[in-house]
């Protein structure tokens, strides 16, 4: 029965592509809500609905684009399916990715073919040795933005937002406005995402908590609400509201805290050391930002990030009470997996993790009750609350620069992606599978939505100026001593030669 009632569905939709005519979309999917496109003047979410594929129908003749990506598994299942499945599967995901392409093909003689190499290095180097022998291998390159970013001075991809062609429209709601915004380096869009895929998706940062350790200790009532999510609602929920609740909860079973799966001790908050950034970006403050031109400059330095650092600092550094990875797990070669092992087993009350965290089969096989929380204010007078990505895994779509002969079908399977991803691929991970599957109330969904609205991307982090920008807080989080200043200081010469340095690479 699932299989006719995909045919059918494939069947419409071919239908209303061939007729220039397909499906109303009504619902705010996570690019058009982090989309500035997608909101009214005041900031508010609106409706977003592109009714027909704003491209005039071609056909390309069966033309091949591949897409090089890697292997991986777990919670980034998604990343070695989304463009083209091999073929369809018990997973609802997949099985839409399928149809996609299959309409692709069939409606304009573009057939999409997804590779992977072994590791995400290894499509640095692919791209790396394609570049440098002039080889047209892949036409379509989807990889974190640290590895993609790897190779931007390198002068490695095309720049999507200048192509001549005119195919892709950055400006349409299923591209992710922020990152055309905040990575367009001195108006230069090398990377893009959005409908097209849904690994971005899975990279954003949020905060899971345990909703029985919530409720045996009252925590909401002792804010005068009946919920966490009502904390959230009334801009209440901070950082130092969140530490006061993690004090609440911590349980030493007598032996002294351990960072054990198997204890029955209880953490306020089990966090890794990326953490010291990604609360900082939720207080509002990155490392770097873009000038008017679109000029990196840094502000890790500015009066409201230091003091935004310095209580993140504190908060992550009180043992009694917060389980950092690099320092309780230091030993163990998988302390990562384990922080979310140690939440899936009530051994935490509060874990900051990526959202694709859900899909990992210790978070599916949990006996806990979870929900899901944006990452906090620094106070109640911030204006909104914002969430980062890990650039490890965040996904993005690049063009390598030898795509030369393709590059028309390129483009314009690319819009097409983008284009049937809202009106397909995104509903059905976003409404059915991330919203209905993973999480069992509403609240998490309402969550959801207010999270990818508000996501940041840091130009200096996923550029990685000077090879260590992107350590810099981990390097003093670990250390358990706070010198920021300092370490900001003996830095701060080689952040701006590195940005000197990529500024006349442009240039030049």
């Amino acid at each position: 029965m699932k299989n006719i009632y995909r045919i059918l569905c494939l069947c419409i939709l071919l239908c209303m592509a061939a007729t220039g005519f397909a499906a109303c979309s009504s619902t705010v999917t996570p690019s058009d809500a982090s989309g500035e496109s997608s909101a009214t003047a005041d900031g508010n979410n609106s409706t977003v609905s592109e009714t027909v594929f704003p491209l005039e129908k071609e056909n390309f003749g069966g033309v091949t684009i591949k897409a090089l990506s890697y292997e991986t598994e777990g919670s980034f299942q998604y990343q070695t399916f989304e463009i083209a499945p091999l073929a369809i599967n018990t997973d609802p995901v997949n099985d839409m990715a399928y149809d996609r392409a299959q309409l692709i093909r069939q409606e304009y003689g573009i057939d999409l073919v997804q590779e992977l190499v072994p590791t995400k290095n290894d499509v640095v180097n692919t791209v790396r040795e394609m570049v440098l022998n002039n080889m047209d291998s892949y036409q379509i390159v989807v990889a974190p933005l640290h590895y993609l970013a790897k190779l931007v001075a390198e002068d490695a991809y095309h720049d999507i937002g200048v192509l001549e062609n005119g195919y892709i429209d950055l400006s349409k709601p299923y591209w992710d406005q922020k990152i055309n915004k905040q990575l367009s380096v001195m108006g230069h869009n090398f990377f893009v995402n959005g409908d097209a895929i849904v690994s971005d998706d899975e990279a954003t940062w949020a905060v899971f908590f345990n909703k029985d350790i919530a409720k045996d200790h009252a925590l909401a009532e002792g804010y005068g609400v009946s919920s966490l999510y009502d904390l959230v609602d009334q801009g209440k929920w901070t950082i130092d509201v969140m530490y006061e609740m993690a004090k609440k909860v911590v349980n030493d079973n007598g032996d002294g805290m351990s960072w054990s799966a198997s204890s029955d001790d209880v953490w306020g908050i089990s966090a890794q050391a990326y953490d010291g950034y990604t609360f900082t970006v939720a207080a509002g403050h990155t490392m770097t930002a873009l000038d008017d031109d679109g000029y990196p400059y840094i502000t890790v330095g500015d009066e409201g990030n230091i003091e935004a650092f310095d209580k993140v600092h504190r908060i992550l550094n009180d043992k009694a009470v917060c389980a950092l990875a690099e320092v309780e797990g230091r030993s163990s070669t998988n302390k990562y997996e384990e922080i979310v092992q140690i939440f899936a087993n009530g051994g935490a009350l509060f874990t900051p993790e990526k959202i694709g965290t859900v899909s990992n089969p210790v978070m599916r096989n949990a006996n806990i009750r979870y929900g899901l929380l944006p990452m906090p204010k620094i106070n109640e007078e911030q204006d909104d609350y914002t969430s980062t990505i890990t650039v490890w895994w965040c996904s993005a779509m690049a063009i390598p620069a030898t795509n030369v002969d393709n590059l028309d079908a390129t483009c314009y399977a690319m819009e097409a992606l983008a284009y049937y991803g809202m009106e397909m691929l995104t509903p059905e991970y976003y409404d059915r599978t991330l919203k209905n599957k993973r999480f069992e109330d509403e609240e998490s969904e309402a969550m959801l939505d207010l999270i990818f609205r508000n996501r940041t991307y840091d130009v200096g982090i996923v550029l990685n100026f000077a090879g260590d920008m992107l350590g810099f807080y981990d390097t003093i989080l670990i250390s358990g001593v706070n010198t920021h200043i300092s370490a900001l200081d003996a830095k701060r010469d080689a952040y701006q030669e590195a940005i000197d340095d990529f500024e006349d690479q442009f240039l030049n």
